[in-house]
């Protein structure tokens, strides 16, 4: 089954998966909170590298439409790699600006139980980020070269990087995503051209595990409250982490009620 491949090659390309009407209302909602703003003005922790930045991303309007963050499709591969429940622990926009150089070879989190060196080989994953371009990808503005299969390769005992294979290039247009493991190695690629890239990241996550490494200053989930009243009981479940913001210290009557009507 092609979600299978998720778990086995560590990564999934979707060069179709959601309506590009919703991505361009997505990406304009990026647009106004982040159409203009000085690089040399943003808090240090947002800047990840050579003229790449880290962003939090208010959840509104088209970013937090159902058909973004709970497209079927999308919650079969999830369902399917966690087999348990699952939720959003964090979102952000990686953007690449024009002249960001490539970056180098990571994971987006380190081993779990590092001292059991075998252990990696083993788990199964803990947390996938959805990628969600923003905007049509190609060879020009660059994507994210993925590794598939790399999750327990280590650094050798100099430091260096290990023998990774064949890498994927989701040059997707706008409506298609990629999905990785969270202990996938990959790097982003130079942005050759005159315009931004940015990425929706949506980290999906074992209710267990959230991301300490990466959101020690970032906000993890940014939804006002308002927002988040208005979210289906349905898909409530995936927003648990707003019950340590506040925001969804409901009772689970209130939980299960339908949303209020918004005029």
């Amino acid at each position: 089954m092609m979600f299978d491949r998720l778990a086995s090659d560590g990564c999934l390309v979707f060069d179709t998966l959601f309506d590009p009407a919703l991505i361009k209302r997505a990406h304009d909602e990026y647009e106004r909170q982040y159409g203009t703003f000085d690089v040399d003005e943003l808090p240090l922790h947002m800047n990840v590298g050579d003229r790449r930045l880290h962003l939090p991303i208010a959840l509104t309007g088209a970013l937090l439409d159902p058909l973004l963050y709970a497209n079927p499709l999308l919650m079969m591969a999830l369902g399917t790699v966690f087999g348990e429940p699952y939720l959003i622990d964090n979102a952000t926009v990686v953007t690449a600006l024009p002249g960001a150089q490539p970056q180098r070879f990571h994971r987006d989190h380190p081993a779990l139980f590092a001292e059991q060196a075998g252990l990696a080989v083993t788990l199964p994953p803990y947390a996938i980020t959805v990628a969600i371009p923003l905007i049509d990808l190609d060879p020009a503005i660059g994507t994210t070269e993925l590794y598939p299969g790399s999750m327990a390769l280590r650094l050798d005992d100099a430091g260096g990087f290990p023998e990774f294979g064949n890498a994927t290039l989701p040059y997707v247009k706008r409506g298609g995503c990629f999905l990785m493991d969270y202990r996938l190695w990959h790097r982003g690629l130079a942005n050759m051209s005159d315009r931004p890239r940015p990425i929706l990241y949506l980290i999906y996550t074992r209710e267990w595990f959230t991301d300490v490494r990466n959101f020690k200053k970032h906000a993890r989930l940014l939804v006002s409250r308002e927002d988040a009243e208005a979210i289906p009981v349905e898909h409530r479940p995936l927003f648990r982490r707003l019950a340590g913001k506040g925001l969804l210290d409901v009772t689970i009557k209130e939980l299960k009620a339908e949303p209020p009507k918004r005029g």
